[in-house]
C-alpha cells in the first residue's frame, strides 16, 4: 500500500484529490494540510512514501516544504499550474520527483503516484511544454554530442518517451518491450548521459529535441 500526504491550500480541490487517490485500492491518504507547514508537520507525525504537494501554499511555500519532506525521507511530487514557470524552475533545481498539472485527468494522477512511489520521476508533457524554452538555455550543461550519438536506437527511442512524460509502463507498451527491459535502458540512459534522475533525462530530451 502507498502512503500518500496531500497538501493543497483549496480545500475543494484537497478534497478532491483524496476522493480520487483515496478510491485506489493500492492508495492510502495518510494525512491532508492546508499550507506547507502542515504538510512538513504531518510528514514527521506519519509515515508517508509520496507527498503530493501544490507548488503556491501559505504560511510555507511548496517548495521549501519539499526539500524539508524529501530531507525525511519521502519522495515529492509538485501540483502546478500554468502559469507557474518561475516555480517549476526552482522545484526542478531542488530535484523533486515528479510535476502534474492540477487539471491531470484522475487515472493520471494515479498512476503518478504509483510510479514515483516505485522509484521513478514523472513529468508531465504539459509541464515540459511550458518550459522548453527554459530548458534550451537552463544550468547545466546539456549532455553532449557524443554522449548522445552513443546512444543506442532502442536508448533513443525510450529517451524520447521520457521527454514527453511517459512513465516506464507507458514506454513498455509503446515500444512493446518489457517494463523490466525499460527499467534496464533507463539506468543505461542515465549513466551515459550523466543525469541524476528521470526529470533530468526529461530536459535532455527536450533540449536535443529528441522528443519533439
Amino acid at each position: 500500500m502507498i502512503r500518500i500526504l496531500l497538501a493543497d491550500d483549496q480545500p475543494l480541490l484537497l478534497s478532491a484529490l483524496e476522493t480520487i487517490l483515496g478510491a485506489q485500492d493500492d492508495i492510502t491518504v495518510a494525512a491532508t494540510a492546508a499550507d506547507g507547514a502542515e504538510a512538513v508537520e504531518k510528514a514527521r507525525a506519519h509515515r508517508i512514501d509520496v507527498a503530493v504537494l501544490d507548488i503556491r501554499m501559505p504560511v510555507l511555500d511548496g517548495i521549501a516544504a519539499a526539500r524539508t519532506i524529501m530531507e525525511l525521507g519521502p519522495r515529492v511530487i509538485m501540483l502546478t499550474t500554468f502559469d507557474d514557470d518561475t516555480l517549476i524552475h526552482a522545484a526542478i533545481a531542488d530535484g523533486v520527483h515528479g510535476f502534474l498539472l492540477k487539471d491531470a485527468e484522475p487515472d493520471v494522477l494515479a498512476g503518478a503516484v504509483r510510479a514515483v512511489a516505485g522509484g521513478e520521476s514523472v513529468l508531465a508533457p504539459g509541464v515540459t511544454g511550458r518550459v522548453m524554452e527554459w530548458v534550451r538555455e537552463g544550468p547545466g550543461s546539456p549532455a553532449s554530442a557524443t554522449a548522445l550519438e552513443g546512444l543506442t536506437t532502442r536508448e533513443r527511442e525510450v529517451l524520447a518517451e521520457i521527454g514527453r512524460g511517459a512513465t516506464n509502463a507507458e514506454i513498455a507498451a509503446a515500444l512493446y518491450i518489457a517494463e523490466t527491459t525499460v527499467k534496464t535502458h533507463v539506468s543505461s540512459l542515465l549513466a551515459k548521459l550523466g543525469a541524476r534522475d528521470r526529470v533530468a533525462l526529461a530536459l535532455i530530451a527536450q533540449r536535443a529535441g529528441i522528443s519533439s
